[in-house]
């Protein structure tokens, strides 16, 4: 299968200036660039010298498998409607594998796990197992941190013992060679919150060592989101402490969603000169989208006290009117109409429905609404809160080291859980913003959703239009997405979805 792309607007992903070249895919791969005005392709795709011919989106932190998309919407159509060939999972300390116990415990607060055929434990077994899947993206993953320690201690929260953390390092150890791309942290989960360095930095020099990526979600994000006058001191410290962490072990660090706040620009904005400070010594990048709203779980709605425990010492403290008058006390000040909820997989019904909704339906105030919000979901329920800043974007943008990615679901556009669809465009978006205001070229735009992902994942045959690479492109016209090829198959044509899948597992091959 030979496929001629024409007559197009080359940007690389190398952040060259922008050329004008015709590229030539055979099978899987990228043939040649060059000039073939005499080749009789299979396939020939003419951007009449318009269009621009990218290679296909990285994003570098999806939720396909968080939220077990991968597995009930196989083709991510959604994610190849908005130009992705390629999403990495694992993020937000939780991770599809290992398995010590073939549980996906954690994945319940956002899907199904029942639906689930659980055959492996290990990542190599994992990617055995779903081997034969027709995926419709690239797939690769981190190893989720949460999800070997709380198989670890279960939901008590204490460090670990010596011997449990070698354990941890030799599980970890193993899932890199096996072909995992890193780790990732949330130290903003309540599991995990309080973990001491003395547990990180060990397993930060594997991963050094296995030239893997450090993904990190920062402690005390939730509270910078719904207790801001509380963490902004925290906030800068965080971002500290991972650039220590960096500078210490030399691993290659991703601050994983690092979003602005609106009223926090200041603070955002002494981050990232702290983040360029040390560029020479820390090897620090992050990523965000480029939207307003941010997708929290509601127990980040609960005072920082409350949070402490495993999740089912929060139900049962939820369960005493002594301790949820207390937390009623605490809770911050909050618009009920302007939260909505987004995510309950055991209560789908509830999706699009705003908190006002909810308690205007119980003759509850806004308070007792939230509470009972938790009680009936269990916990198991995100809500869409519009509290980002959209001023930090420039900013960010324009840093070196940042990367744009989409934080999204990979719901079906009918599915009764998916209330927000904007995730699902975080690209397109992102080249509007680009190509509108013109905050950066074009061809340094593109390097953030394409090159600068793929080196820093390590993946060294994609992310690039070069000879003997994977043929993953994408093509657009303006901010709209025409074309998308995967692996040489056209998954996407004139911006429609073709129902062709050409996705493969991903690993990092040491």
């Amino acid at each position: 299968m030979t496929i001629l792309l024409k007559n197009f607007l080359l940007v690389d992903g190398t952040n060259r200036p922008i050329t004008k070249v015709d590229v030539l895919v055979k099978n899987d791969r990228i043939a040649a660039l060059g000039y073939f005005p005499a080749f009789k392709a299979d396939e020939v795709i003419d951007g009449l010298g318009a269009a621009y011919l990218s290679p296909g989106f990285i994003d570098i932190s999806g939720n396909a498998d968080l939220y077990l998309t991968l597995f009930s919407n196989p083709s991510q159509k959604e994610n190849l409607l908005q130009g992705a060939t390629t999403v990495i999972g694992g993020q937000g300390g939780i991770s599809l594998a290992p398995l010590l116990y073939g549980s996906l415990d954690l994945n319940k607060f956002w899907a199904d796990t029942d639906k689930i055929n659980v055959n492996w434990h290990t990542m190599k077994e994992f990617f055995t197992s779903v081997s034969d899947k027709k995926f419709g993206i690239n797939f690769g993953t981190l190893v989720g941190h949460s999800t070997i320690r709380r198989a670890i201690t279960g939901d008590e929260i204490r460090d670990l013992t010596s011997k449990e953390l070698d354990v941890f390092k030799y599980i970890l150890d193993k899932a890199l060679k096996e072909g995992a791309f890193g780790i990732s942290f949330n130290l903003d989960f309540p599991l995990t919150n309080l973990v001491p360095q003395k547990e990180i930095k060990p397993l930060l020099e594997i991963v050094e060592k296995r030239k893997g990526l450090f993904s990190i979600n920062l402690r005390g994000v939730s509270d910078l989101t719904v207790y801001p006058k509380e963490a902004k001191k925290k906030f800068i410290a965080a971002v500290e402490e991972i650039i220590n962490f960096s500078k210490e072990t030399g691993v290659k660090t991703q601050i994983n969603n690092f979003l602005c706040l609106k009223g926090f620009l200041k603070e955002y904005k002494t981050a990232l000169e702290t983040i360029s400070e040390n560029m020479a010594t820390a090897d620090v990048s992050f990523n965000f989208h480029p939207f307003e709203l941010s997708i929290i779980p509601i127990f980040y709605f609960l005072p920082i006290w409350a949070q402490r425990g495993g999740f089912s010492d929060i139900l049962k403290n939820l369960e005493s009117k002594e301790i949820v008058d207390k937390i009623k006390k605490d809770l911050p000040a909050f618009e009920a109409e302007k939260i909505k909820i987004f995510n309950a997989p055991a209560h789908a019904y509830l999706a699009g429905k705003s908190l006002k909704d909810f308690c205007n339906n119980r003759n509850l105030d806004a308070k007792d609404g939230l509470i009972e919000l938790m009680k009936l979901t269990g916990l198991r329920l995100e809500l869409t809160y519009n509290n980002l800043s959209t001023k930090f974007f420039s900013d960010a943008i324009t840093h070196d080291r940042s990367i744009i990615s989409s934080s999204f679901s990979g719901f079906p556009q009918n599915h009764p859980g998916n209330s927000v669809s904007e995730f699902s465009a975080a690209f397109p978006e992102f080249l509007k913003l680009i190509i509108n205001k013109k905050v950066i070229p074009l061809e340094t735009a593109i390097n953030k959703i394409t090159g600068l992902p793929a080196r820093q994942l390590g993946i060294t045959d994609r992310g690039v239009i070069r000879e003997g690479y994977f043929a993953d492109l994408t093509t657009f016209r303006d901010s709209k997405i025409e074309t998308v090829i995967v692996n040489g198959k056209i998954v996407v044509r004139n911006g429609e979805f073709q129902n062709n899948s050409g996705g493969r597992i991903l690993k990092y091959l040491q």
